[in-house]
C-alpha cells in the first residue's frame, strides 16, 4: 500500500476536574473534521492505585504527507493503537505539573510542551495521605523539562485566566490557544474556533481566552 503521511502525537495531563478528557475530544474531534488528517485515533486514562485523581487523554493523528512531513511515512492501517510510543509525543499539554513529570516517558527532543504552573493537588495529598510525600517545586520540574524535550512553555494559567477573565475555568482555553499557534502547520485556527463553539455553546469567554492564547506568543 502507497505510503500516505506521518503521525502526530498529542498527550494531555492533568487531574480530576481539569478538563483533560474534554482537551482530549476537542483535538481529535479536530483531526476527524480537518481533510488533510488521514485517521484519528485516541483515549482517556485514569489513575487509581499510583495516584489518586490522575487522568490523561491522547488524540493521534495521520497526516497527509503532502502537507506536513516528520521524516517517517505511514499508511492508514498503522495507526492502530491509541497508545502513544515512548519518547513519541509532539505536543504535550501539562494541566497539571507533577502529572507532566509523571509522562515524562512519552517526552523527547522532539516534544513541544506547554505546561500550565498552577498545582492542583488530588484527593489523596489534600486528605493527607500522601502529606509525607514532597511535592517537587516547579523550578524542580522546569529543569528536568528543559533537560529534555525541545521547548517548554510555562505560566500559571490559572492565574491569567483569573486576571482576565474573573475565573480559572478558561486555562485550558488559553492553553489550547498556544498550542495551535505553536503547530500552525497542523492545526487550522478557524477549524479549531469553530469547534470551540459547538463544545461550548455560547461561551464568548472561551473563544476570548482562546485568542489570547494564540496571541501570547510572538511569532
Amino acid at each position: 500500500m502507497k505510503t500516505i503521511g506521518d503521525i502526530y502525537n498529542i498527550l494531555i495531563t492533568g487531574v480530576g476536574g481539569q478538563g483533560t478528557v474534554l482537551m482530549g475530544k476537542i483535538l481529535r474531534e479536530y483531526g476527524m473534521r480537518t481533510p488533510f488528517i488521514k485517521n484519528v485515533v485516541g483515549m482517556e486514562t485514569r489513575g487509581v492505585s499510583q495516584r489518586e485523581g490522575s487522568v490523561s487523554a491522547s488524540a493521534r493523528y495521520l497526516i497527509d504527507a503532502r502537507l506536513y512531513s516528520l521524516g517517517e511515512n505511514y499508511r492508514v492501517d498503522d495507526l492502530i493503537s491509541p497508545v502513544i510510543p515512548i519518547n513519541d509525543a509532539h505536543l504535550v499539554l501539562g494541566l497539571e505539573p507533577l502529572e507532566t513529570i509523571r509522562n515524562l516517558k512519552y517526552i523527547s527532543e522532539q516534544t513541544l510542551v506547554i505546561l500550565n504552573t498552577h498545582k492542583h493537588y488530588p484527593r489523596n495529598v489534600i486528605i493527607g495521605s500522601e502529606k509525607e510525600k514532597k511535592y517537587p517545586s516547579n523550578a524542580e520540574i522546569l529543569d528536568i523539562l528543559d533537560q529534555i524535550a525541545r521547548r517548554v512553555i510555562s505560566l500559571d494559567f490559572n492565574e491569567l485566566s483569573e486576571n482576565k477573565f474573573g475565573n480559572s475555568i478558561y486555562a485550558n482555553s488559553i492553553i489550547l490557544g498556544v498550542g495551535v499557534k505553536e503547530f500552525r502547520e497542523i492545526f487550522f485556527k478557524d477549524f479549531i474556533v469553530e469547534l470551540l463553539k459547538n463544545f461550548f455553546k455560547g461561551s464568548q469567554e472561551n473563544l476570548d481566552a482562546f485568542e489570547l492564547g494564540y496571541n501570547l506568543i510572538n511569532d
